[in-house]
């Protein structure tokens, strides 16, 4: 059962990884045509070269106002999910360790206990 659980659960993430690949490639088609389509529109309208030239200007003030906005959120997303990560690879480590000391004083004081019984024969039979 654990097995095929994993197995499963190794089919959706794959399966996720691909859809989150594919929605990349859609949104980096969608922003590449809409960056076209703007360029496009400003330089065959009907205006003036100055007028062009504004519009240009304004044009790629818009799009680097995006892109900055977009690097700040996805660096924020970044962040958090480094710190998320960063907060379960923590709380893990104190779990292996707490269970490797489990471990260990068990391990000792089995190790005590042979050490009394070895011992306490040895005592009864000296008297």
């Amino acid at each position: 059962m654990n097995l095929s659980k994993k197995i499963e659960d190794k089919r959706k993430a794959k399966q996720r990884a691909e859809k989150v690949k594919k929605a990349k490639i859609a949104t980096a088609g969608v922003v590449l045509g809409a960056v076209t389509g703007a360029v496009s529109g400003v330089l065959l309208a009907p205006k003036s070269g100055k007028e062009t030239r504004e519009d240009i200007k304004d044009a790629s003030q818009q799009i680097a106002e995006k892109i900055n906005m977009k690097t700040v959120d996805v660096k924020g997303k970044v962040s958090e999910k480094l710190e998320d990560k960063k907060g379960n690879f923590i709380e893990s480590k104190k779990k292996i360790k707490k269970y490797i000391d489990n471990k260990k004083s068990v391990e000792n004081s089995s190790e005590e206990d042979k050490i009394i019984d070895i011992v306490e024969p040895v005592s009864v039979t000296e008297e």
